[in-house]
């Protein structure tokens, strides 16, 4: 590393210092350098007015307050330099590789950064006011305070980057991706942002009044404490923001996609948006929020019958089964001709044991409507109750030729199959409920019943396992996998099983039967006397004299 000087336009003399001093000459004598290596030189306050360094290597360069103005910079690598209030102004820095720059507080007005990557850099304050920011990637960038004055950022990635209390006057944000950009705070009172992307953007507390958010991507976006008064969210995707505290007042939310809970008020909307969002909170399992949005959509419009059989799905689902079948006959009364609000009350008639009246329901909703998958699986449910299971099967069947993808279909017929002991048919019906719905605990644990009828008791300990990660409290599931653990051989874990249950019920006669089975194979007599004792007082109880019987043969042997 060798030491040399530059005269500066104040004919000081301030040490440089360089990897390779040829490259550092030539740059002296002639005032271009271009695809010279000056990595991690020192031209902190250096003039490079009109300078070519096109295609060099300056990454981890020190040119803070240094005078680029006006120079060739294209294709440069600037990556990890320090570059703080330096004067760029209409520097070329077109493809410019900024990457973890310190561009705080520089002068970038009017430079042309077409292409540039800015990923990570530090631009807090710099004024890029008039720049060409076409093609850019700014993402992760910190550029809070910065100033935008007439910046043309068609085509930039903007993804994670720090806007807050930006200057965005003049701003053009067409065609500009917001995804995850930090705009807390900003003043976008008026702004023209139709159809912008600004998922998981943070726009807490900035002020929005008057926006045109219209057709805006604002998925999972952070709008808390935001001024949304009299904002057109006309079309807008809002599934997941945050707007707590937000102010909506006479914002246009019709044609809107929404899923917050809290009913927001003195806004504009239709019954019909209303209704939708009930429905996108009904599909997500929060059926109050949901009702709230059908009681406005109802008050709005009465004469809506799908509104009313949306409604009545939801009573239904928090079991206020006579709640919904009011809905369901009101819907029925608007629209006699509606057949899923027949197909539902059928359902929720199921629910209240009333077969004859969901056999009933069911037909009719055939008959207006003969491709009502649930009718027929609906039909399916009353037939296997009735353990009539060939028939389970034919109705089952016709739901899945309409909806192939019914999971509760392939659950019934997969039932119908095991208790006819087609057990390998059964479990290809259960994969396919598995595979078409999310989550469903029962068809993990009916699919693992199924397996452990042909001894496949491993696979089937793997299904009780999936079935308890869905559901810690899912006791029918612990009770079959400490039988499944016991048929392994697996006796302390089978006696764990059944402990877990008896912590969740200590009435759950069939635990501490199988826990005893487990102690009695570990030679564990006394303990296993004590589980069959506590297994028979319980049996008596429900007065289920075959297993007090079962359960007395083994202990009387002890």
């Amino acid at each position: 590393m060798i030491t040399l000087t530059i005269l500066t336009p104040l004919l000081m003399t301030i040490p440089v210092y360089a990897s390779k001093p040829e490259h550092l000459k030539q740059l002296i004598d002639t005032n271009k350098c271009p695809k010279c290596d000056l990595s991690g030189a020192d031209f902190s306050w250096k003039n490079f007015l009109r300078t070519d360094l096109s295609d060099s290597n300056l990454s981890g360069a020190n040119l803070s307050n240094a005078d680029l103005s006006g120079a060739n910079l294209r294709n440069i690598n600037l990556s990890k330099a320090k570059l703080s209030r330096a004067n760029a102004f209409r520097a070329d820095l077109v493809s410019a590789n900024l990457s973890d720059a310190d561009l705080s507080s520089t002068n970038l007005s009017g430079a042309d950064l077409r292409n540039a990557n800015l990923t990570r850099a530090d631009l807090t304050n710099a004024d890029l006011s008039g720049a060409n920011l076409n093609g850019a990637n700014l993402t992760d960038a910190n550029m809070r305070g910065v100033r935008f004055d007439n910046v043309n950022l068609q085509g930039v990635n903007l993804n994670g980057v720090d806007l807050s209390n930006a200057d965005l006057r003049n701003f053009n944000f067409r065609g500009v991706s917001l995804n995850g950009v930090n705009l807390s705070r900003v003043n976008l009172n008026g702004y023209n942002l139709r159809g912008v992307e600004l998922k998981n953007a943070n726009l807490s507390y900035a002020n929005l009044q008057n926006a045109d958010l219209s057709n805006a991507r604002l998925n999972n976006a952070d709008l808390q404490n935001a001024n949304l008064y009299n904002a057109n969210l006309q079309g807008a995707d809002l599934i997941g923001s945050k707007l707590n505290s937000a102010n909506l007042d006479n914002a246009d939310l019709r044609g809107a996609n929404l899923d917050i809970d809290s009913l927001p008020n003195n806004i504009r909307a239709d019954a019909g948006d209303y209704s939708r969002w009930g429905n996108t909170l009904s599909s997500k399992g929060r059926y109050p929020n949901a009702i709230a949005y059908y009681n406005k959509a109802i008050e709005l419009n009465s004469r809506d019958a799908q509104t009313y059989t949306s409604r009545g799905f939801a009573q239904s689902k928090l079991k206020n089964y006579q709640a919904a079948i009011a809905d369901y006959n009101k819907a029925i009364e608007i629209d006699p001709n509606y057949g899923k609000a027949y197909s539902n009350r059928g359902l929720t008639r199921i629910e209240q044991n009333d077969y004859p009246s969901a056999l009933t329901d069911f037909d009719q909703a055939i008959r207006l409507d003969s491709n009502n998958a649930e009718a027929y699986n609906g039909r399916a449910t009353i037939r296997r109750m009735q353990k009539d299971y060939a028939a389970v099967i034919t109705e089952a069947s016709q739901a899945i030729r309409i909806n192939p993808k019914f999971a509760a279909a392939y659950n019934n017929r997969g039932l119908a199959r095991s208790a006819l002991q087609d057990y390998q048919s059964a479990i290809q019906d259960y994969d396919k409920a598995i595979d078409n719905s999310s989550g469903w605990a029962w068809a993990y644990l009916n699919r693992g019943l199924a397996r452990s009828a042909i001894s496949q008791h491993k696979d089937a300990t793997k299904d009780f396992d999936r079935a308890i990660e869905i559901d810690e409290n899912y006791i029918e599931a612990y009770y079959q996998r400490s039988v499944a653990r016991f048929n392994r051989k697996k006796y302390e874990d089978a006696i764990k099983d059944c402990d877990r249950i008896i912590q969740r019920d200590p009435n759950y006669a069939a635990a501490y039967e199988n826990k005893g089975n487990a102690l009695l194979a570990l030679k564990k007599k006394p303990e296993a006397k004590l589980a069959f004792e506590q297994a028979m007082k319980l049996y008596s109880q429900k007065q289920d004299n075959p297993s007090v019987e079962r359960v007395q043969q083994i202990a009387t042997g002890l």
